[in-house]
């Protein structure tokens, strides 16, 4: 079996530099070696992001190098991806699920490719310092750093895709949308939301996995808890009511609930209200009746909140659908 490595994989074709350090590499896949293309848009400010879609004419090992301390974060729409580092383990990356990796300056690993097989993938690079100031929602992340440090690699976590992560990563698919500058803007907006996304999941995973040794009867009131807040958004619910409906004393519903779900009651029932809201108003109803149906009184704290939320006043919002 033929190894190569990333630049013997990869024509360059052609390199757009855009306003602040914004690159975009363009690449095709060596025709002696298979067809496809190869995307690399380093953003400038500790991201890059990455797309690829190709199908090898032959089986190979493609070597794949770093020199630059970060973090990847991998999402595999295509075949499987089988990795072996170079400590000699292995992992499997399945169709449809993604991987958060933390690499050294000298990360090195080979990636197993099958002729005729389609792979598809987008991954977002984040430098070290970047990472590091992200992943305050990530508890022992030291832990994590210090495998690195040892081994030259940590792979952090790795999951099923859900739907949210899908829906950003479906507007990677247009390769032309890199050529555009201000497409690129729309872009790096959406790897930061997926990369925020992403590593809320993690953190939620993480802390759900630490509360598997408390009391069933614990998880399940505080998982009433969120169900009354999902579907009594509107109601003016209170904590020592909330608490009260989920059998658990008020004090801990508000600690273990942070803990568990990552925000506070308050946090939660205001999401929900604001997500439904935005749902609203792309139908019929004006902003102050909308207000009124998801739980605010006063339109004007309404429209204060949904801005600082969603970065855009609800009438405006409103006025897109319109």
């Amino acid at each position: 079996m033929k190894k190569i490595t990333y630049k013997e994989f990869i024509e360059l074709d052609r390199k757009i530099e855009h306003p602040f350090s914004r690159i975009v590499f363009i690449g095709t896949i060596n025709n002696s070696f298979g067809s496809g293309i190869a995307i690399k848009y380093d953003i400038g400010n500790g991201l890059a992001i990455f797309v690829r879609s190709f199908i090898p004419k032959q089986n190979l090992i493609l070597t794949e190098e770093s020199n630059i301390a970060g973090t990847s974060f991998i999402f595999n729409l295509g075949e499987e991806l089988s990795f072996i580092y170079e400590d000699k383990k292995t992992f499997s990356l399945k169709n449809n699920s993604f991987l958060i990796g933390v690499l050294s300056n000298k990360f090195s690993a080979d990636v197993f490719l099958e002729k005729d097989k389609q792979y598809n993938t987008l991954s977002i690079g984040l430098k070290e310092e970047l990472f590091l100031k992200l992943n305050h929602p990530i508890k022992n992340i030291n832990e994590f750093m210090k495998q690195v440090k040892e081994n030259g690699y940590c792979i952090f976590q790795d999951g099923e895709i859900d739907i949210n992560q899908i829906e950003i990563i479906n507007t990677f698919k247009e390769d032309n949308s890199f050529k555009d500058l201000s497409k690129n803007f729309f872009l790096e907006s959406k790897a930061n939301e997926l990369v925020h996304y992403t590593i809320e999941k993690v953190s939620k995973s993480l802390r759900t996995s630490n509360f598997l040794n408390y009391d069933k009867t614990r998880i399940s009131s505080l998982e009433r808890a969120k169900e009354i807040i999902i579907q009594e958004y509107n109601k003016n619910l209170s904590i020592k009511e909330i608490a009260y409906r989920s059998a658990i004393n008020e004090c801990y519903l508000k600690k273990d609930f942070k803990e568990y779900f990552g925000i506070t009651v308050y946090e939660m029932l205001q999401k929900q209200r604001l997500q439904i809201a935005k749902q609203l108003l792309e139908n019929d109803g004006s902003v102050k009746e909308i207000a009124l149906k998801v739980g605010y009184k006063h339109t004007g704290n309404f429209s204060k909140l949904f801005q600082n939320h969603f970065g855009i006043s609800p009438s405006k919002y409103k006025k897109q659908f319109i």
